[in-house]
């Protein structure tokens, strides 16, 4: 099998197992509409103040939502011992975690489109095609969250306190890539230009191929400790 092939697997056997259980998706769409129901009604957010406080509120939703479900990543094969089983196979092992973070990936990607209508709700926002850039800031900064995200998880796989551990390593390693993300979106709901835009993709682009290639890299020794 090739490592394509293996990593489509794993992705198809995650995918598989979310849409029929929902263990992942269901508590991070409650927890994401939940911080912006209390944000909601702590702020009056609308006209200027939304373009300068709403992107904060709207990534944080986002990254703690996704400590969920970066944190049950490996939780089946934990259980199972079926982590051993994909070790022992013959292959690269950068295949396991390709398949994992693409996972999450699309996991973190149906939960900000998900979320994105009760935003524009809660906070008055005028849902139009200047919107439209707003999608590639989610697939690059989704794609920051899972290359980094998906690498810690596998290395408090098997630790006692990983559920503490995980946003200990993740949230200071994603810092970068999510003042980013903020500011790129405070850029689309003003409705500026690309060129403010684009500084802010290029770093986001870069920072997810750095880290994803330095998580194939290093997944083995991780995932073995």
């Amino acid at each position: 099998m090739s490592f394509i092939d293996r990593a489509l697997a794993i992705l198809r056997k995650d995918l598989q197992a979310e849409w029929r259980t929902k263990e992942r998706l269901s508590p991070m769409v409650f927890f994401a509409l939940l911080v912006l129901l209390i944000f909601n009604f702590s702020f009056e957010l609308g006209g200027a103040a939304l373009r300068e406080i709403g992107p904060g509120v709207l990534w944080s939703s986002y990254v703690f939502a996704s400590l969920l479900g970066l944190g049950r990543s490996f939780a089946d094969e934990r259980e199972n011992d079926a982590l051993d089983a994909l070790l022992l196979a013959p292959g690269d092992h950068g295949a396991i975690y390709l398949g994992k973070m693409v996972g999450n990936l699309v996991f973190l990607l149906a939960i900000e489109l998900l979320s994105l209508p009760f935003f524009a709700l809660f906070f008055n926002l005028s849902l139009g095609f200047f919107l439209m850039p707003l999608l590639a800031v989610f697939v690059l900064g989704s794609a920051c969250l899972a290359s980094v995200g998906t690498l810690f998880a596998a290395m408090s796989n098997n630790m006692r306190l990983r559920e503490l551990l995980l946003p200990l390593l993740l949230l200071p390693m994603i810092l970068p890539a999510l003042i980013s993300c903020v500011a790129a979106t405070k850029v689309v709901l003003a409705n500026g230009h690309f060129t403010e835009l684009l500084p802010h993709m290029q770093i986001l682009g870069v920072y997810t191929v750095v880290f994803t290639v330095l998580s194939l890299m290093l997944f083995e020794y991780a995932i073995e400790e």
